[in-house]
């Protein structure tokens, strides 16, 4: 793994909470990643849940892992969930496994602050 993983959480207000991911998505990380999803989806007053990929420059097969058992998590809990800012080679990968429809995927502003 070249870049450090990190995860910071948001609230964005209205029961929407954001995780704003940073680094690559590989097996080392994968399992953090679902755990962290997971925990975020079963906050109590947790509406929808916002994966943020605009600072993630690789995902693996197991970050793609990741991703499916964090939106079955928020279903689970009856949330909506949603992959933002996915770029370059990572937009690539979900346009290829025909996932960013299942997430949801856009790319969204977020506030220069954060």
């Amino acid at each position: 793994m070249t870049s450090s993983f990190a995860v910071s959480k948001h609230d964005e207000g209205a029961g929407v909470t954001r995780l704003a991911v940073r680094g690559e998505i590989d097996d080392e990380v994968s399992d953090v990643l679902a755990e962290i999803i997971g925990n975020a989806a079963a906050q109590p007053g947790v509406t929808a849940l916002v994966v943020d990929l605009q600072r993630v420059p690789f995902l693996a097969a197991a970050g793609i892992r990741a991703l499916l058992e964090g939106r079955a998590a928020a279903l689970h809990h009856q949330r909506s969930y949603q992959v933002v800012n996915a770029r370059g080679v990572v937009h690539g990968i979900l346009a290829t496994t025909g996932l960013l429809s299942l997430f949801h995927t856009t790319i969204r502003r977020t506030p220069a602050s954060r």
